[in-house]
């Protein structure tokens, strides 16, 4: 049976966010948290420039409404500027076994979140997944 495209590409996803600590866990060793995140940043949007002047029919740019950018910005002001920079703190100073799991607790939030604000559906099955992974979280962080 075929893989569906969702889940390949969260496949690939998960296997980026896998490798990138190692990668900038040796970074961190011999700079700041902040330059480190403005390097990224920097190069993020490099290789996003060239991506769109290379391939400009597979994503066509066009502006987003007013609501939609300022909750798009919102998201990268929490989920790159903030995130990334208290990410890159930890990691810095902790273990990659440790921090990372801690880090990826975050689909307890955005699960939460998700069902209170979008009135997304809780069901059985999503709030044990959940408790996994609490459960992981704790385990992996010992």
């Amino acid at each position: 049976m075929p893989m569906s495209r969702e889940l390949t590409f969260a496949l690939l996803a998960a296997f980026c966010f896998g490798v990138a600590p190692i990668f900038e866990k040796l970074g961190l060793a011999r700079t700041d948290a902040a330059v480190a995140l403005f390097l990224r940043a920097g190069v993020t949007t490099v290789l996003v420039v060239i991506y769109w002047l290379l391939f400009p029919q597979m994503g066509g740019w066009t502006m987003p409404d007013g609501r939609s950018l300022v909750y798009i910005l919102l998201g990268g002001v929490f989920g790159v500027l903030f995130a990334q920079y208290f990410y890159f703190k930890a990691l810095a100073i902790g273990d990659v076994g440790r921090v990372m799991p801690i880090v990826g607790s975050f689909p307890v939030l955005a699960f939460l979140l998700s069902a209170l604000i979008l009135g997304e559906a809780v069901t059985v099955m999503k709030v044990v997944g959940i408790l996994l992974v609490v459960v992981g979280v704790f385990l992996l962080g010992e």
